[in-house]
């Protein structure tokens, strides 16, 4: 049986499935909808057949396969459309939240400290307690207040850290704590945490001194705010402070690159042997007198060796001093301690040999010679235990002037004569007994130099104060009792002063420390020197000069 020829409506959906393949499922119903809409066509295709009229037919089924194509791309493209729509609502993968910034900013907000300013008069940091008075007070306001803020600036605070213990909340402590991100903390890999202490000090009235200070992590650099507030405005300036602070871009740490070898002097990389100028100096010095008491020991007069000598003397001191201080690290303490023990060991060598009447004279130098090489043993014996620094070096030449200052006043006082007497002797033994002493001590204590030079003022003030009292007892008549008696006055005057001066910079390591020290026993001295009065005369004023101490005792 021959197979039934297609319909008009069967071949028009045959060409949209053959060339538009995407979508077919749409464009397949729509031959169907195009006989449903328009009735006639399938009628017009069957009357064309029958009546054999295909022209007709022909120009009237181009027309209507033309407008089914229209309406079939039309819905292609609506469809495509709401597909999109469709897939546009479908909920895509949750995109990951950005991390949170605060995270990594952690701040350890230390409690509230006092005192605040640099001179506490010697009050210890400490938490203030309950029974100071508006300065706890406030105290609890600016701790809740600059809690708030950190975490308001997107911080995150450390909660469990309780704060510093009372000895460990210093500058160099708030550092360490820096580097570690928790109270156990701490490691190569450790990213460390902002530290944040503020310091509160009552002042006169209602007002107070805050200090804000601010650490960030893994930085030695301290920022540090300072203002005088009314009590009312404490928590106010506090948390201004803090902004200011915290919003500081930080230095750059020492993690990054360091400098060339050819910049590295100065600060940044310290000097080898900063003694060297000092200790060439002296060594040049000493060798040109060992070299003078050499020609002077040989009985010679002639300049012709005298010179080349000297010459000899000098560069070997020079040249030892320079090889010695590039074999070692010689600081300036060290120079001026090996230069104390070598020129007062010569001092005291002479002054031995005049006390007992070396003969022939030139045999003196050759005893100072001798006298500077024990010294100067001594001195690189004393090194040997550890390096000196310059309170050690003034240590040094202050206990060997004040032996020779003791042993000179004990001859005096041994022979009971002060007119027709050279204590050389006497002087000779206390400079090598004081050079002795003070090198053995230098070794067990720390001293400043300049409590050790405010305790030779002392001495030197009270020796005076010691001879002008006593003075009287020497005008006239001088006896060996009253020569006694006047030596004793000044030596106890020495001893006397000297033991104030060392009690009132006692804990003290600077002058402004000596300053505050004084201050806080209730005693203000100073001393002064000048013009201290005028006399008049028949040619005018004559001033008076003098030195002395002032103040209040």
């Amino acid at each position: 049986m021959p197979a039934k020829k297609p319909t008009c409506a069967q071949r028009l959906r045959r060409k949209l499935l053959t060339r538009v393949p995407q979508g077919g499922q749409n464009l397949a119903r729509l031959p169907f909808e195009s006989t449903r809409t328009f009735p006639r066509a399938a009628h017009t295709c069957q009357a064309a057949r029958s009546t054999g009229h295909h022209r007709v037919f022909g120009m009237s089924a181009c027309f209507r396969v033309l407008v089914a194509i229209g309406l079939g791309a039309t819905s292609f493209f609506f469809g495509d459309v709401a597909l999109a729509e469709a897939d546009s609502t479908i909920p895509l993968e949750s995109a990951p939240e950005p991390p949170n910034k605060s995270a990594d900013k952690p701040i350890v907000v230390w409690p509230t400290l006092s005192p605040a300013g640099d001179d506490g008069a010697g009050i210890a940091l400490h938490r203030p307690v309950a029974t100071e008075g508006p300065v706890y007070a406030r105290a609890q306001e600016l701790d809740a207040t600059l809690r708030d803020a950190v975490q308001d600036l997107g911080f995150t605070l450390d909660v469990a850290d309780p704060g510093p213990a009372i000895d460990r909340a210093r500058d160099l402590d708030m550092i360490e704590r820096a580097s570690r991100s928790s109270a156990h903390g701490g490691g190569p890999k450790d990213t460390g945490t902002w530290v944040l202490s503020a310091r509160l000090e009552p002042l006169s009235g209602d007002s107070f001194l805050l200090r804000v200070v601010a650490v960030p992590p893994h930085n030695k650099q301290l920022r540090v705010r300072v203002e005088r507030v009314s009590g009312a405005d404490v928590s106010v300036r506090g948390l201004v402070i803090l902004r200011d602070l915290l919003s500081t871009t930080p230095a750059p740490d020492e993690s990054g690159p360091r400098p060339q070898e050819s910049a590295s002097t100065g600060i940044l990389s310290p000097l080898h042997s900063q003694g060297r100028a000092v200790l060439a100096a002296n060594a040049a010095l000493f060798g040109a007198f060992t070299a003078y008491s050499v020609q002077r020991a040989s009985g010679s007069d002639d300049p012709r060796l005298l010179y080349p000598l000297l010459t000899l003397g000098t560069g070997l001191g020079l040249g030892s001093a320079l090889l010695v201080a590039e074999e070692w690290d010689v600081g300036t303490g060290d120079a001026w301690t090996l230069a104390g023990g070598a020129w007062w060991g010569a001092a005291s060598g002479v002054l031995i040999a005049n006390g007992r009447n070396i003969v022939p004279l030139t045999d003196r130098y050759a005893w100072g010679v001798g006298g500077g090489l024990i010294g100067l043993s001594f001195a690189t014996f004393v090194l040997s235990r550890g390096s000196a620094d310059e309170g050690d070096a003034v240590l040094v030449h202050s206990g060997a002037a004040l032996g020779m200052s003791f042993g000179a006043l004990a001859d005096l006082f041994y022979v009971g004569d002060i007119e027709n007497r050279t204590p050389h002797t006497g002087a000779g033994y206390g400079a090598a007994a004081g050079l002795v002493a003070a090198g053995l001590l230098a070794t067990q204590v720390q001293v400043s130099s300049q409590r050790v030079l405010l305790v030779d003022l002392g001495a030197g003030l009270g020796a005076a104060s010691g001879a002008a009292l006593a003075s009287p007892l020497v005008f006239q008549n001088v006896t060996e009792s009253k020569a006694r008696g006047f030596v004793s006055a000044t030596a106890a005057g020495m001893i006397v002063g000297g033991g104030v001066a060392w009690v009132l910079t006692r804990g003290s390591s600077n002058a402004a420390s000596v300053a505050n020290t004084i201050s806080a026993s209730g005693m203000h001295v100073v001393p002064m020197g000048g013009v201290i009065g005028s006399s008049e005369t028949r040619y005018g004023t004559s001033p008076a000069y003098g030195v002395g101490i002032r103040g209040i005792f």
